[in-house]
């Protein structure tokens, strides 16, 4: 069994430059379990990436219990949030890829975040930025009525994110939901990307979203429904991206990469992939309470099928019954 490494000092990679790293966040025993079929995923189907250092930011009270994580070039490391902070969606995200961009800067050509209700299926070769691109990522799914429509003006809970980025509107690119097909304003899918931690992106999105929390006239007045608040972290990500990073250096992933298994049957016919082996890496977010997990969505050939299985029995155990 291979010990994972606890972080412990700020010198965590003897000046080597990596070209790769992922990262991911777990806060919850579920989480850790959906984390070790996300590492074995990495490890087992990554090509030339499997090999990739490994970052589990933790939530001080699962630290100890992720000792269950026992791939190698795994590295702990926990998070450490004041008591006064507030309990809101997504705060912890936030705050894991700052700290994760603070330890990579000049450690790490590129940092992969993964949510880890996700898997690596294929060799994950649109996580890799070519020469002039700064982020690979996706649009969101659906607007979720928070995404701006291009025909309309600012409304106060983009207004004020657009002040903090210095964004006028009309400089915003345009960009369509996946899965409703909705123009909105740039407006991106944080689950699954990758991006250089030279861009201090992470530092500005943490600033942003903790002066945003902090301010109860926005809160009350801007984030008047559970979605507004839910994707606020999205938003306030989206406009830092939007200031920061040119609309031709952005890498758009193609269907393989970060594919939405949970709305599969919500996507066109020919955004649809006919088979789970096609991708390179998947979310697949309720689904993992759902009946026999990702095969209950999608044909599913050998071997992974039986990978699939395995893990999720593993992890989990609970018996996946496959035809």
């Amino acid at each position: 069994m291979v010990e994972p490494k606890r972080f412990k000092s700020k010198k965590i990679m003897n000046n080597i430059l990596l070209k790769l790293v992922f990262v991911m966040l777990v806060t919850t025993p579920a989480e850790e379990k959906q984390a070790n079929i996300l590492i074995n995923s990495i490890r087992d189907f990554g090509g030339r990436y499997a090999s990739s250092p490994v970052y589990v930011l933790t939530g001080d009270a699962i630290n100890a219990s992720c000792r269950t994580i026992t791939a190698s070039d795994v590295t702990l490391i926990p998070l450490e949030i004041s008591d006064s902070l507030p309990k809101y969606p997504f705060l912890l995200k936030v705050m894991a890829c700052a700290r994760a961009e603070e330890l990579l800067q000049g450690k790490s050509e590129i940092m992969v975040w993964m949510d880890v209700d996700g898997l690596v299926l294929n060799e994950p070769g649109e996580f890799y930025l070519e020469k002039n691109k700064k982020i690979a990522i996706r649009p969101v799914n659906l607007r979720n009525n928070v995404g701006l429509p291009v025909d309309s003006p600012t409304d106060p809970y983009w207004q004020k994110i657009y002040d903090y980025t210095r964004l006028k509107l009309r400089k915003v690119p345009a960009v369509e939901t996946l899965v409703d097909t909705q123009r909105v304003r740039l407006y991106l899918n944080s689950a699954t990307f990758s991006i250089r931690p030279e861009q201090r992106i992470f530092r500005e999105w943490k600033r942003i979203f903790l002066l945003l929390l902090d301010d109860q006239e926005y809160q009350n007045n801007a984030c008047l429904t559970d979605n507004h608040k839910i994707f606020l972290h999205q938003a306030v990500f989206s406009a830092v991206v939007a200031s920061r990073i040119k609309e031709n250096e952005i890498q758009w992933f193609s269907q393989k990469a970060g594919y939405p298994l949970h709305h599969h049957y919500e996507l066109t016919q020919e955004k649809r992939v006919s088979k789970l082996n096609e991708l390179e890496s998947v979310i697949y977010e309720r689904l993992w309470d759902a009946p026999n997990w990702t095969m209950s969505t999608i044909k599913v050939d050998e071997p992974l099928k039986s990978w699939l299985k395995e893990k999720y029995e593993n992890v989990t155990r609970r018996e996946v019954y496959i035809q």
